[in-house]
């Protein structure tokens, strides 16, 4: 336990200077730079955003169907055809017979 103590103690000053302080910092100045926008263009900007994403995730979606759809195209389809099914011929009991 001694030993992972000692590594945490390494590791963490590395890992908070990597990754806090400069998440940090850019967390600060993405939230002056929407804070010191009007609303309207804060609506503006969060529209073009969100249909920036729609867009991308329609594309994504779309060329994932497509890339299926040109696999199943490279296969070629083999033509199985059915075969007749072997009825019996005897008419020992008739329909009538039956009930």
């Amino acid at each position: 336990m001694k030993l992972k103590q000692k590594f945490q103690n390494l590791v963490a000053p590395l890992y908070n200077k990597v990754w806090h302080g400069p998440k940090g910092r850019v967390t600060a100045k993405i939230k002056k730079a929407c804070d010191d926008l009007p609303p309207q263009q804060r609506l503006t900007v969060v529209t073009v955003l969100l249909s920036a994403f729609v867009l991308t995730a329609f594309f994504v979606f779309g060329n994932a169907c497509y890339k299926m759809g040109a696999r199943q195209a490279q296969h070629t389809i083999e033509v199985e055809h059915i075969r007749p099914i072997d009825l019996p011929t005897d008419k020992t009991v008739s329909h009538e017979t039956a009930r």
